[in-house]
């Protein structure tokens, strides 16, 4: 069944982020998020209507930062895809459940301050500190180091 995707929906978590650790040494973060749906009465006052409980999944360096990042509590902004995965419970019935498979989240800026802090990034290659990509730049008509603007 094809499930639609979230994108940029605002989501709260409602328990800490569960960091895990695969045999292979990758790391694999849980996000437990809650989608709440509100709505305003004739009266103008705004209530409940309805919520989704969903388990996100991140995995590497971005189930790292999240970990670090955010806890219960957080309002975030999330972008992902949802699926269903069966399961089978400790009674023997069948089960179901939706989860997401994150490609963003953030804290939502709205209610949060945040200060962001680049990692860097140790499995992309150097650029090569010597070459010059503009050395052999062909040059236009204009025989001068003036630029043609």
């Amino acid at each position: 069944m094809s499930l639609p995707k979230i994108n940029g929906d605002v989501a709260r978590l409602w328990a800490d982020p569960e960091l895990r650790w695969t045999p292979g040494g990758k790391a694999l973060v849980t996000v437990p998020l809650v989608f709440n749906k509100r709505k305003r009465t004739d009266a103008g006052e705004w209530e409940d209507a309805g919520s989704m409980f969903v388990r996100a999944q991140a995995w590497e360096q971005f189930a790292e930062n999240i970990a670090e990042s955010l806890s219960k509590g957080d309002e975030v902004v999330v972008t992902g895809e949802l699926s269903v995965r069966d399961y089978d419970r400790k009674d023997g019935s069948k089960g179901q459940s939706i989860e997401l498979a994150l490609y963003a989240i953030g804290p939502n800026l709205k209610r949060h301050q945040a200060k962001t802090l680049r990692i860097d990034r140790q499995d992309v290659p150097e650029p090569a500190a010597t070459a010059d990509p503009w050395s052999n730049a062909p040059r236009g008509g204009n025989s001068t180091d003036e630029p043609p603007f």
